[in-house]
């Protein structure tokens, strides 16, 4: 229950093969200790021998870190970051400890002394390949494909769906949001901005445009983000924009097609939602 995976040059975005790859891995791992019901991190941290710890590790350092001493291997879960124990960040926490373990070439490089421990900001906001890696395992783990395939294609597309797929499987709005664009039943693309400057965005292979406007520099004005930052207004319920609005490469015959943005706001950060109906 391990993978070997492939580099590549982007530093944003896995390759396809980098994300089957991962994915198979962590459904197998996931099926194989909770064929049903929630996934409990810990318990297969137990079952692998891998021994763990909470701590206070002050709020300026690590999320997760798993180092490996005498060829043993000890994940620390930092909770002066992480609230308690219990929050679904330390959930995606420890999954994406437990994938620098499963994926070959971490858990090879920690056991060869090639790689210092891992210490990891959790929740897409590294630039570090490696740490996309964890992430997205953590998500797939959390998140088993069949099992979300199966709730998705119950009922047509709503950005309320995300939020029940997220309290379903106790895990985060964007960790849930970003594992739909992998595997949801509507294409949509996910954008996380800080500051009125765009982080990252990914979306469904199958999503009409693949380019925002401006790129990272900045949130489009004229979009629920970008009213967010600059006028600090923040609607609970979708909005209508425009493809010329947010995208890049827009026909002129397409400027005026209609899309939906909704979006969640906590402090300065926005992650927004956009898809057509």
């Amino acid at each position: 229950m391990t993978v070997k995976t492939q580099a590549t040059n982007n530093s944003d975005f896995l390759s396809d093969y980098d994300k089957l790859m991962i994915s198979e891995l962590a459904e197998e791992i996931s099926n194989s200790y909770f064929p049903e019901g929630i996934i409990s991190p810990e318990k297969i941290a137990i079952d692998n021998g891998i021994t763990f710890s909470y701590g206070n590790y002050s709020t300026d350092s690590f999320d997760g870190l798993i180092e490996c001493l005498n060829n043993e291997f000890h994940i620390y879960i930092n909770i002066d970051r992480l609230s308690h124990a219990h929050t679904v960040r330390a959930r995606f926490t420890f999954a994406h400890e437990l994938g620098h373990y499963f994926i070959d070439h971490h858990r090879n490089a920690l056991k060869q002394g090639l790689s210092p421990s891992h210490s990891s900001k959790t929740g897409f906001v590294s630039k570090n390949f490696a740490e996309r890696e964890a992430d997205f395992f953590a998500s797939c783990l959390l998140l088993p494909e069949a099992r979300i395939k199966a709730d998705c294609f119950k009922r047509k597309f709503t950005f309320e769906l995300i939020d029940e797929l997220s309290k379903k499987y106790q895990t985060s709005f964007t960790a849930t949001a970003l594992r739909f664009t992998s595997i949801g039943n509507h294409p949509v693309m996910v954008v996380l901005s800080y500051k009125g400057a765009v982080k990252w965005y990914w979306s469904s292979h199958d999503f009409p445009y693949k380019f925002l406007l401006h790129g990272k520099t900045k949130v489009p004005d004229d979009t629920v983000a970008g009213e967010y930052f600059s006028k600090q207004r923040s609607p609970a319920t979708r909005q209508q924009v425009f493809a010329m609005d947010w995208f890049k490469n827009v026909w002129d015959d397409s400027t005026n097609r209609k899309f939906y943005e909704q979006c969640k706001f906590h402090q300065n950060y926005a992650i927004s939602v956009i898809w057509e109906d």
